[in-house]
């Protein structure tokens, strides 16, 4: 909880990140708390969405990276 209250960085760069993380454990209380606090802070929500984007992008980037570690042929993407 310390890194909560003093994360180190910019604190609505704190926040943009733990919606990204949010999103990617698909915890909606917690992704409505962290869009708050970013709208309080001025961001708008197309910046969100690229957040989310973003994240959900690296999110299967490494899903199929460790697919192919394991030997596994990765999923058919859907066109």
């Amino acid at each position: 909880m310390n890194v909560i209250g003093n994360p180190g960085v910019e604190r609505v760069d704190f926040e943009l990140w733990s919606t990204a993380v949010s999103a990617i454990n698909g915890c909606g209380m917690c992704l409505q708390a962290h869009e708050r606090e970013v709208a309080a802070k001025g961001i708008g929500q197309e910046a969100v969405q690229d957040v989310v984007r973003i994240a959900s992008v690296l999110h299967a980037v490494a899903g199929t990276l460790d697919a192919e570690g394991a030997g596994e042929a990765p999923a058919a993407v859907a066109a």
